[in-house]
């Protein structure tokens, strides 16, 4: 008697999966592993979130097949909307339009171009890689898993209550709307979902109110070799620029705390690695001390040199990958109560914890002279609860109860 086939397994991902650099594609690379190992798997790439050229090396190594989606242009009710000049017409329409904008590049072309791409293909199981996704999972007919990662509409209240704190009432009402429509889309298709995957627990808590059962499934980070103690000061801050709750991150070190730290430590240096920042950050960085790297593919030096790593966060869900990958690396960290959630880090054993201004630039002084122990204490717990195998196993135990039976 011949063995059965491997279960098949449809992957829709907002960027290309990979091992390092975003951090977004790094935790699509978290699942897209994990899954590699039970599953044949169709990688589909939605390129929402990343670049629609990016390195596929990492991807092809775990599936069977792959498509990049082109996302040229915007569906036309929403060009219509961006056409208002005025945000007392423009914030009304768009919270009539009942979708988060980024789903507004998900056209009905490209969700035709997506159905022919999967037509006459079975699937065990479907796993769609965010919340704005969705509608594209709908289209496949096989029991359905999201990593939803954080609660988008969450995140944008938070992002909303951040531009108030900077007096931006337009940019306020606006991220209000997203929030509104994300939680309408959440409500009319998380439901149809068998399971749901979060990244903290904080996520998982609100989820849980759209029906369907949530697992927690933090980010992970590789151990990698520890790298010598580096040679003068410098701080790194790591994290893509066109997100808002990273652009708001740096903007307030640089705003709040930079000026403090350079009259305190007039050699110190900053080196910010990101992409996708605003012309206004990038003008704000213009400043002495500051090194702007851009997108870096690798990171490895940034991290070899840096003498303590920044999470300023003050805002957003889900689990801070770069913080985790600091840890691994044994450097310092100082970070928020924002910036370390949904992490077993512990503040003060693992690394110095502070929401304000003063007490961050103060303990961002201190670990540059005496932190080596919080990094060696950080190192050690990411070894013992962030490792990708456990969860891995984790995530292959959920879908295996969900997936529907193969057949010969």
């Amino acid at each position: 008697m011949s063995a059965l086939p491997r279960p098949r397994l449809l992957f829709i991902a907002p960027v290309m999966p990979d091992c390092s650099g975003n951090g977004l594609a790094m935790r699509q690379g978290q699942f897209l592993a994990a899954y590699a190992k039970d599953f044949d798997i169709d990688l589909a790439v939605m390129p929402l979130a990343g670049a629609a050229n990016a390195d596929a090396n990492f991807a092809w190594r775990h599936v069977r097949r792959l498509s990049v989606f082109p996302l040229d242009g915007v569906d036309t009710h929403f060009s219509l909307i961006m056409r208002l000049q005025d945000p007392q017409a423009r914030i009304p329409a768009f919270r009539a339009y009942g979708r988060p904008s980024i789903t507004a590049r998900l056209t009905q072309p490209m969700h035709a171009t997506f159905q022919s791409w999967i037509a006459a293909q079975h699937y065990n199981l479907v796993h769609t890689g965010r919340l704005y996704l969705l509608s594209l999972a709908m289209l496949a007919d096989a029991p359905r898993i999201v990593d939803a990662d954080e609660d988008d509409a969450l995140l944008f209240r938070q992002i909303a209550a951040g531009a108030r704190r900077r007096g931006k009432a337009v940019a306020a009402s606006w991220a209000d709307a997203e929030a509104n429509n994300a939680a309408n889309c959440m409500a009319k298709l998380l439901p149809g979902m068998n399971h749901v995957f979060a990244a903290s627990e904080s996520d998982a808590t609100s989820l849980c109110a759209y029906g369907p059962p949530v697992s927690v499934i933090p980010n992970v980070a590789a151990r990698p070799p520890f790298p010598a103690r580096p040679r003068g000061a410098r701080v790194l801050f790591v994290g893509t620029l066109g997100y808002e709750p990273n652009a708001e991150a740096i903007t307030w070190f640089i705003q709040k705390c930079w000026p403090r730290l350079r009259k305190r430590l007039p050699h110190l240096r900053l080196d910010i690695v990101g992409g996708g920042a605003p012309p206004a950050l990038r003008r704000l960085a213009m400043q002495p001390g500051i090194v702007w790297h851009g997108r870096q593919k690798s990171l490895q030096c940034f991290y070899a040199r840096a003498s303590a790593v920044v999470v300023p966060i003050r805002s957003g869900g889900g689990s801070r990958i770069k913080l985790l990958e600091a840890a691994a690396y044994g450097r310092p960290i100082v970070a928020t109560t924002a910036g370390a959630e949904g992490t077993a880090l512990t503040p003060q054993r693992d690394f110095l914890h502070a929401d304000d201004p003063f007490r961050f630039t103060r303990a961002v002084a201190a670990v540059l002279t005496r932190g080596q122990k919080f990094g060696r204490a950080a190192r050690k717990t990411v070894e013992q609860h962030h490792q990708p195998a456990g969860w891995q196993r984790r995530i292959l135990a959920v879908a295996g109860a969900i997936a529907s039976p193969v057949t010969a």
